[in-house]
């Protein structure tokens, strides 16, 4: 952990942990969400180094933060420990018939026992992915970009941008129910994706009423969540396959994005940037210097560069 007051080290609980995501909460606490058998554990470590601990058995879904708390969207499909809680809370809600599967929204934190209370309900639908670890968060009102299959719209014109569109799920929790907000530009055309393009693993922030958002394959897009207006802004411009692609990581700030870019072929890193409105990728450096630590040597195999971070107030990439 990584404060004002220099760097420590704090002892994991497990041997086998793997990160999900961290996140920041008030008061300096990091927020540690992990995989553990086939549900989630909350890992909350303190400045003062104490930590405590909140498990989410069977539940697996897209992760996020709003405030202090630490969602999950998930369906009683994957997580099926929630199953009972959330057909009872929808049908308290619909007072009608009940879907076969549910998409709900579950509390990862602060709670006892091993499953997390449920906070909204909505029928699951078919052919709506997200994959994300991370939402828009205005009070009470939790945003996703998301990507929604037609497979009818595919089967009738064949192709690729009508059946795969951008939209936005958006849950209030104050009355624990969803909308779906189909994403469009100012014609009011919906916004298609094409084969090549995603929004699943974004990193994103607020720059006005926008939500702008780089998914973890360099695509780049920016919408205002309460209306549903986008725009598709830019992609990255390497290739992420083959052998002469990259392994790239993205940050984000008010002015544009960072990408770090690892080739491949010979494990040289280089960082760069790109407004959000106009201009073009630049170099703001290149560094052969971790190959030797990247490349699969005798006793240790390939490593991967997992994330970076910008310190904050740096904005070199923006002059």
């Amino acid at each position: 952990m990584t404060t004002d007051s220099g760097t420590q080290q704090v002892a994991r609980r497990y041997v086998r942990d793997e990160d999900v995501q961290r996140y920041e909460l008030s008061g300096g606490t990091l927020a540690v969400v992990k995989e553990e058998g086939a549900g989630y554990r909350v890992d909350s470590v303190r400045s003062d180094g104490s930590t405590s601990s909140v498990d989410n058995a069977g539940v697996r879904g897209d992760v996020g933060q709003c405030g202090s708390r630490i969602l999950a969207i998930t369906d009683t499909v994957r997580s099926e420990s929630i199953r009972s809680a959330a057909f009872e809370a929808y049908a308290a809600q619909s007072g009608g018939s009940v879907p076969e599967a549910l998409t709900v929204v579950v509390q990862l934190t602060d709670h006892d026992g091993d499953t997390p209370p449920v906070l909204a309900v909505a029928p699951m639908i078919d052919g709506l992915s997200s994959r994300q670890r991370m939402f828009d968060c205005e009070g009470d009102v939790i945003t996703m970009p998301s990507v929604r299959e037609d497979e009818a719209s595919a089967s009738f014109s064949g192709t690729e941008s009508e059946r795969r569109g951008l939209v936005l799920q958006r849950w209030d929790l104050s009355v624990g129910q969803r909308t779906m907000v189909p994403v469009v530009d100012e014609a009011g055309n919906p916004i298609g994706l094409d084969e090549g393009q995603g929004v699943s693993d974004y990193v994103a922030i607020r720059v006005g009423n926008e939500y702008r958002f780089v998914s973890w394959g360099g695509d780049a897009f920016a919408v205002d969540p309460a209306s549903g207006q986008g725009r598709y802004l830019f992609s990255l411009d390497a290739p992420t396959y083959g052998p002469d692609g990259y392994l790239a990581m993205f940050q984000v700030s008010e002015s544009g994005v960072y990408a770090l870019k690892d080739r491949r072929a010979d494990r040289v890193v280089s960082l760069s940037y790109r407004p959000w409105e106009g201009g073009q990728w630049r170099d703001i450096f290149t560094t052969g210097d971790l190959a030797w630590y990247l490349r699969e040597g005798v006793v240790t195999g390939a490593l991967d560069i997992q994330s970076f971070a910008l310190r904050p107030g740096w904005d070199g990439g923006a002059q």
